[in-house]
């Protein structure tokens, strides 16, 4: 009998730890897939609404301007503004778990990016995007 006294503590320990080797990775698993659908709102959200900008104020005419509030989240390695031939979009290079990721959003006019602010954000953070409608055929984007 003197034996078995602290068989029930042991059972306990090797429970707790054989539970914790299998919910320790589900839990990482599921806050990377959290995560990263996150990321993915965040770019998707970015891109949406810079492209509804840019489309609305090009509709309104020269002289119509739009500030659009976007938050840019961490992995974004580059933000351009591409225009080749008749294809004007919106470009966002991601670093996702599995690897880079291009989302992009097609635009009606000709885009200008260089103004005061300069390029596109692509560091993690909340910015104002001053969306400007130039003439019939180009529209400015620049930071506010």
């Amino acid at each position: 009998m003197r034996g078995k006294r602290g068989q029930a503590g042991i059972e306990y320990v090797l429970l707790t730890g054989l539970l914790l080797f299998f919910f320790i990775p589900l839990i990482h698993y599921s806050l990377q897939e959290t995560n990263n659908a996150l990321k993915i709102s965040q770019v998707d959200s970015y891109v949406g609404r810079l492209s509804k900008a840019v489309d609305a104020v090009h509709a309104i005419g020269p002289g119509a301007t739009e500030i659009v509030s976007v938050t840019v989240p961490k992995g974004v390695v580059e933000a351009n503004l591409v225009n080749q031939g008749s294809a004007h979009e919106i470009v966002l290079r991601v670093q996702f778990q599995g690897g880079l990721s291009d989302v992009h959003a097609s635009v009606k006019p000709y885009l200008i990016e260089v103004d005061e602010g300069g390029e596109l954000p692509k560091s993690p953070g909340t910015y104002h995007i001053k969306v400007r409608s130039l003439n019939l055929t180009a529209v400015n984007v620049s930071l506010t």
